[in-house]
């Protein structure tokens, strides 16, 4: 280790799930377990989806048919919450419970909003692997006193890697 510079131990993994780029649940499971740190799963609903499909000329054309058919919000929300429903229970067949603490909580907002809410809780170093990215890779690192919803947003917009969020 180069002098000047402090090891961290990461003491929890929020794993945010989205609608359309749920990652692997599984990978997530395994780090988690490998680094026996607690894991939270966070599927957030997009507000702004809700907000459309609410719209009178709403619609959705589908595929390969090209069909256009309006879009039912109620329909949208059992479809997210069907998913979310499938991704706790991905995590809860690909964790033991006896050596991980997790626990998974469904949000409904913006993704920026929501994860930055989540990553304030406990102050402790923070492991976020945003919808899609490798658990795996070599995160970013960002202290939580420059983050707002703004710079999280900006983190969040096509994210590659995780992010390291140090108290």
């Amino acid at each position: 280790m180069a002098e000047g510079e402090e090891e961290v131990r990461i003491a929890r993994i929020i794993a945010c799930f989205a609608p359309g780029s749920a990652g692997s649940p599984e990978a997530v499971a395994r780090l988690a377990a490998e680094m026996q740190v607690e894991l939270l799963g966070l599927f957030i609903e997009d507000v702004e989806l809700l907000r459309f499909a609410a719209l009178p000329f709403a619609a959705e054309v589908g595929f390969p048919s090209a069909a256009r058919r309006s879009v039912d919000l109620a329909g949208l929300e059992r479809q997210l919450h069907a998913q979310a429903a499938g991704l706790r229970q991905a995590l809860a067949t690909a964790l033991d419970p006896t050596a991980v603490s997790w626990s998974f909580r469904v949000a409904r907002g913006s993704r920026a909003e929501q994860l930055l809410s989540a990553a304030t809780e406990g102050g402790v170093p923070t492991l976020l692997v945003p919808p899609g990215t490798d658990p795996r890779a070599e995160p970013a690192v960002v202290s939580l006193s420059e983050l707002t919803e703004e710079s999280s947003r900006e983190l969040l917009d096509g994210a590659q890697r995780p992010i390291l969020i140090l108290p």
